[in-house]
């Protein structure tokens, strides 16, 4: 992914995956913007040793939906009971495959956009 450079007017310094074109001094010009971006890195200090990553994307929260999903089935699932019925694991399953099938349709979604 290639990421984009942008200062604002109080001096703060970001990388973005998304950009304007413009014209300066007769050259061409890839700014950053915020605007749509997924993926803002903020440079704070020396960018080698100091760089905070955030990530706007319905793709990341989706993902987060789908992890705390099958963590809570598998704690479900390691709870101390003496048996487990066959109804729990198909609630289980269907819950997971939920999780997977909402993860799916946003990360098509978000695939669209590149």
């Amino acid at each position: 992914m290639k990421l984009y450079y942008h200062k604002t007017d109080g001096g703060a310094e970001y990388l973005t995956d998304k950009f304007i074109k413009w014209k300066h001094n007769g050259k061409s010009v890839k700014e950053g913007v915020f605007e749509g971006a997924n993926f803002i890195v903020r440079i704070d200090g020396d960018i080698t040793k100091d760089a905070e990553l955030t990530i706007r994307s319905d793709l990341y929260v989706a993902a987060k939906d789908l992890l705390n999903a099958c963590i809570a089935a598998l704690s479900q699932l390691t709870e101390d009971r003496p048996e487990y019925l066959e109804n729990d694991t198909m609630q289980l399953e269907a819950a997971i495959a939920k999780a997977i099938r909402a993860f799916s349709i946003k990360w098509l979604k978000f695939l669209e956009r590149w």
